[in-house]
């Protein structure tokens, strides 16, 4: 009875660990960071140290109440990592348990009173190390970003990080065949791109490289193309030593159009240039309305769930809701007409602080007044989905030879609304009132005019609250004009 207790209990505490909102694990490719850990049995370890010996060093961050972690440690595919290709075996590489729970005892490892699955420490041969929160020990679980047990990290020799999940001793194996290692002597390599991804006209582009040669790397020239376009050049001077990792802001570049395919290459001399090239696209929805919708329904987790709308050339917020409560479970909790105060670079951005995204029924759909959509999410937002949006449609009469103005009074209208146009020649014309769906609600007039000004009334008692456009369009004319409706 007691064994299926703490099963029951290891299973619940995973899924406890896994459904409140947490911090993301590392990117993969992101840089481990060192440690020194000193194991159960009083021997003390360093990463780096490991990894510059030539091995591939493989984490296994779990807890000792946790269920899915004792069903893949008793398994035996890192004992049969560590067996076969560990320190008496072919020495490729080291394998760690990390107790990342942070409260647990040196008992409880050993299977003794409650709250653990097992004895962990009988019949591992590999090292087991205990973190105590508060301690230096603990400092490797916050590092890592340990955002659930068992996480299962490999490092390679060039110190990138990837999590490799709870494979087989033969698939573990296998990845260590992906792991780069020095070779030659003059090697630069660009490992990450870390810039933006979303703008509408300018973007700073900012690079990780790293040193894979067995020389020290003083320095490099960085090229940015959009095809066959050179954006920019830069040149890089520093020391690195083998292995050693520098950010570099390459500088700024004009994005030429809605989406911008963007390659950043090392091309001075290098023994390898397998691995001088990293490739970014950098997008935004362009020829966006001044008035736009947003759409938001919840699903079973709102506290999780905010957004914002951060004007780009001043960096303030200019529109944001969230986090929803629990009592807005699955519900509509935004349905929203949002006015920008003027033309130019807007961001959009949706945020999960779990990282699921809005699952289930929920959803968010953002819209311009002409109803085409601009952005939606759901699942796929992950902890944030961002857009940029070039407004460039202002709400207003346009530049144009016909129309010369348009007034409507009173504005916002209640039960009617008086219209009135002028215009500079005769033309064929065709005028109406949209949503902002771009759904026509009412036809106001379809003919030809004259030059001069033309009076109509629009019944608007039906109408619900909320902004609509008076759509005038003809022959070399297509504007709109803003009118609000409050009852």
């Amino acid at each position: 009875m007691k064994k299926h207790f703490y099963k029951l209990l290891g299973a619940l505490a995973t899924v406890a660990i896994l459904t409140s909102p947490v911090k993301a694990q590392l990117d993969d490719n992101s840089i481990a960071p060192n440690w020194t850990l000193t194991d159960i049995n009083g021997t003390t370890w360093d990463l780096y140290n490991l990894l510059d010996e030539g091995k591939t060093v493989f984490l296994d961050f779990s807890a000792v109440w946790c269920g899915p972690c004792w069903s893949y440690h008793t398994g035996g595919a890192l004992e049969g990592l560590y067996e076969t290709y560990g320190p008496d075996g072919t020495n490729e590489v080291m394998v760690f348990f990390i107790e990342g729970d942070g409260g647990s005892s040196i008992d409880q490892l050993n299977g003794i009173g409650a709250g653990t699955m097992g004895d962990w420490v009988e019949g591992t041969g590999y090292p087991i190390v205990l973190t105590q929160a508060g301690d230096e020990s603990y400092t490797s679980v916050s590092d890592y970003q340990i955002a659930y047990f068992p996480t299962i990290y490999r490092v390679c020799q060039n110190r990138l990080v990837s999590e490799v999940g709870q494979l087989s001793t033969a698939a573990l194996y296998a990845t260590v065949g992906d792991c780069a290692s020095a070779t030659v002597n003059v090697d630069p390599s660009i490992i990450s791109y870390n810039g933006p991804v979303i703008g509408c006209s300018e973007a700073d582009l900012s690079i990780t490289i790293q040193n894979m040669g067995f020389d020290v790397l003083t320095g490099c020239t960085i090229k940015a193309f959009d095809g066959a376009t050179e954006l920019l050049s830069f040149e890089w001077t520093g020391s690195l030593e083998t292995y050693e990792i520098a950010t570099v802001n390459l500088g700024t570049i004009t994005l030429a159009d809605a989406e911008n395919d963007i390659d950043i290459q090392i091309t001075s001399a290098d023994d390898n240039t397998l691995n001088n090239v990293v490739s970014t696209t950098i997008t935004y929805e362009d020829n966006i309305t001044q008035v736009i919708h947003l759409e938001l329904k919840t699903d079973n987790y709102p506290t999780e769930t905010r957004w914002e709308l951060v004007d780009e050339s001043t960096g303030d917020i200019i529109a944001e809701d969230g986090p929803y409560t629990n009592g807005e479970k699955n519900e509509i909790v935004f349905d929203e007409d949002i006015e920008l105060p003027a033309l130019g670079c807007y961001t959009f951005t949706c945020y999960d602080s779990y990282g699921d995204g809005i699952t289930g029924a929920g959803y968010y759909k953002l819209y311009d007044a002409s109803g085409d959509l601009i952005s939606q999410g759901t699942e796929n937002i992950g902890l944030k989905k961002s857009d940029a949006l070039k407004v460039t449609q202002a709400v207003g009469i346009t530049e144009n030879s016909i129309l010369e103005d348009v007034i409507i009074f009173p504005n916002p209208a209640n039960a009617s609304a008086e219209i009135a146009i002028n215009t500079t020649t005769s033309a064929d014309l065709t005028i109406s009132i949209v949503n902002l769906l771009g759904e026509e609600v009412a036809t106001v007039a379809n003919g030809n005019f004259a030059a001069g000004t033309h009076n109509f009334t629009v019944n608007t008692a039906a109408f619900a609250n909320g902004i609509y456009f008076v759509k005038i369009n003809g022959e070399s004319l297509n504007t709109s004009v803003k009118i609000t409706v409050l009852h």
